[in-house]
């Protein structure tokens, strides 16, 4: 019998000493591409009402990272509680559309990708499926293969309150006297940002005068609309977020309910998404539920491999060995750290299958001083196409970048970076440099804290089994 195997027949043992009664319900909800971009944190030119409600209510982490600033491999981190070149999925993939019938989701899909986890590796809807639980995502998958996430239901809705609404209450009615755990992934505010303004006609952009633009980036007309675009649609992810809420409060489940939010990686730009720089792996996170210590801001440096082993241990059910995170209870029951901790960590391979685009690097924070390594520093990197597309992605931003380098040049330097060498090691300090602009890596004063972070990195990296061989040059293995 196989370690998963294994695991699902003690799952299923495990849920035949609790109740249904003794279950609650999850709602995890998953912006697409947003910082820690709040009117609560002070970001100007927004409101979001929605998302500040729940912060206050529950425990914000002003410290929270994303395991990957890529969508599968962010994603894949979040539901089995493992680093991506632990679980398998490194990159991402090509998975189902939701509104495709369930056998594109069974071992017979015609959609496979090479890439995926593990045999042994767990996932959170199977848990909870082996635990009576009634399982539902929305919006997108990009999850492999598709088949180890077996939701019981899926709606491909994307950005619009009123359809979120209306996918909530059918899931709460279908799942009946069944506990819930619904994945609601809001595709706002990912590129293209006008198609979300389409389906949102009433959404106005911020005055262009009242936003900042930031640091990385050219302040030109150009940049500043696209970042003006940008906030717009996180007013649109929470706007969605209250429809969720106010189904669940209509539902009479909201005071018995786990809920998350958060957002998978950073802002859809160059030196953010897709890389391992701090615009791309800081993210927002508030946790509300029973039992939680809420009104509180938390800076304890936490990730996302945490999030299955916190949802499980609320939800009484054993948090399988192969989980490489830490349950933020300890937290969220009233503490300020999780005991032995101090780092986290983070990793970027490839955004997708493009040899051109990976670009291996390596994290560690503590939230304050964050060190990036570099693993091939010679080679160049391809950005992703929805950082530098207009066709589909909308956006109009990189040209407009590559136009200022007269009068911009050291931003301008961020973008073009990518395509020549880089060094070795970053190190930024986090508290007045959240962007990661300003490299402290060759000061003097910083040596001593480099030391520390090499050898923090190094044994993160022999203990994870983080091999230096390109995930390109290993034949990959999913779950068949």
């Amino acid at each position: 019998m196989s370690l998963y195997r294994h695991f699902v027949c003690l799952t299923v043992s495990f849920a035949l000493q609790f109740s249904v009664s003794a279950k609650q319900n999850v709602v995890f909800i998953l912006a697409d591409d947003m910082s820690p971009d709040l009117s609560l944190l002070g970001t100007k030119g927004i409101e979001t009402p929605n998302i500040d409600a729940l912060a206050k209510q529950g425990v914000y982490f002003t410290n929270a990272f994303s395991a990957s600033a890529s969508c599968s491999p962010s994603r894949t981190a979040i539901l089995t509680g493992m680093w991506p070149h632990s679980n398998g999925n490194w990159r991402n993939v090509h998975t189902p559309p939701l509104n495709l019938p369930d056998k594109a989701f069974s071992r017979q899909t015609h959609i496979i990708d090479k890439v995926g986890i593990g045999h042994d590796v767990p996932t959170l809807p199977e848990i909870f499926k082996a635990n009576g639980y009634y399982t539902a995502i929305t919006q997108k998958l990009h999850l492999s293969p598709a088949w180890r996430y077996p939701y019981d239901a899926r709606n491909p809705v994307q950005s619009t309150p009123q359809r979120f609404k209306q996918a909530m209450h059918r899931f709460i009615e279908e799942a009946g006297d069944q506990p819930l755990f619904v994945h609601a992934n809001v595709a706002a505010p990912h590129r293209p940002y006008r198609a979300h303004l389409k389906n949102n006609p009433k959404q106005e952009l911020p005055d262009a005068d009242s936003i900042d633009v930031p640091p990385f980036l050219p302040d030109t007309p150009g940049v500043r609309r696209d970042v003006q675009e940008y906030l717009a649609c996180v007013e649109i992810a929470d706007s969605c977020v209250g429809a969720i809420l106010e189904a669940l409060e209509e539902a009479g489940i909201r005071d018995e309910t786990l809920i998350f939010f958060t957002s998978d990686q950073g802002m859809p730009i160059h030196h953010a998404k897709a890389s391992g720089y701090p615009g791309g792996t800081r993210i927002p996170l508030a946790v509300v539920g029973p039992n939680i210590e809420g009104g509180r801001m938390n800076g304890a440096a936490v990730s996302q491999i945490d999030y299955a082993p916190t949802i499980l241990d609320y939800s009484g059910i054993e948090i399988p060995d192969a989980m490489q995170g830490d349950s933020l209870r300890p937290i969220l029951d009233g503490g300020d750290v999780i005991p032995g901790r101090k780092y986290v960590f983070a990793e970027h391979n490839s955004h997708g299958p493009d040899p051109r685009e990976f670009y291996p690097q390596r994290v560690v924070t503590d939230g304050h001083w964050y060190y990036i390594y570099n693993v091939d520093p010679a080679k160049k990197q391809r950005l992703p196409d929805d950082l530098r597309g207009v066709e589909v992605w909308g956006n109009y931003a990189y040209a407009d970048i590559l136009a200022s380098q007269d009068t911009h040049p050291f931003q301008t330097w961020f973008l073009t970076r990518f395509d020549e060498p880089r060094p070795q090691e970053h190190l930024f300090q986090l508290d007045i440099d959240p962007w990661g602009v300003n490299d402290l890596a060759t000061h003097s004063s910083t040596q001593s804290i480099l030391k520390e972070m090499r050898a923090v990195m190094s044994e993160w990296r022999k203990r994870t089994n983080d091999i230096k061989k390109s995930p390109l040059e290993i034949p990959q293995q999913p779950d068949a």
